[in-house]
């Protein structure tokens, strides 16, 4: 199996509440784990933001099959004691289920927050497509009223390549 990460390019959808730090779009923050130096910060529940997908770098051609897509993030509370939390959800495609993250409060260090490996697009059946990876969009809902400050948020993806002429077996090329 191969990985490849597919982050942020665009944003479909930001609430005002959603202000960005270190950038001047809500996506431009999401597209580096860089431990505060950008990140997305809301402190008002039920805001949301949806956040569009950069298309596979590696070509269609080369895949044999999208075996697991999950998310990756970080993020955290900006409050004293309290903790923050956001819902992650699939939008497209959707049916997946969401998952809540709780980022634990810190003044400096942000936490790493992986999803479920989700080997369909529907959440239950048919797998991924090519296809599904470049209309990719994630919806993160705010909940709670603790402040957040969200850093990444990336999708990881792994797949079978496709077998090339020149493979390599038992160690020889042939």
């Amino acid at each position: 199996m191969a990985v490849m990460i597919l982050l942020p390019d665009d944003d479909n959808t930001v609430s005002s509440d959603w202000i960005p730090v270190g950038e001047t779009e809500a996506w431009e923050c999401l597209d580096d784990d860089n431990e505060g130096t950008s990140y997305v910060k809301c402190d008002v529940n039920g805001e949301y933001m949806v956040i569009e997908f950069a298309n596979p770098s590696i070509a269609e051609s080369t895949i044999t099959s999208i075996d697991s897509v999950r998310f990756m993030s970080s993020g955290r509370s900006s409050h004293r004691s309290y903790a923050a939390r956001v819902t992650i959800d699939y939008v497209t495609p959707s049916g997946i289920a969401s998952e809540t993250c709780t980022y634990p409060s810190s003044r400096s260090d942000f936490t790493s927050i992986s999803g479920t490996s989700r080997a369909h697009a529907n959440g239950f059946s048919g797998g991924w497509s090519y296809a599904n990876l470049e209309s990719l969009e994630m919806k993160v809902l705010k909940t709670l009223s603790v402040e957040v400050q969200f850093g990444y948020l990336a999708m990881e993806v792994t797949y079978t390549p496709a077998a090339t002429d020149n493979a390599i077996f038992f160690g020889a090329n042939f």
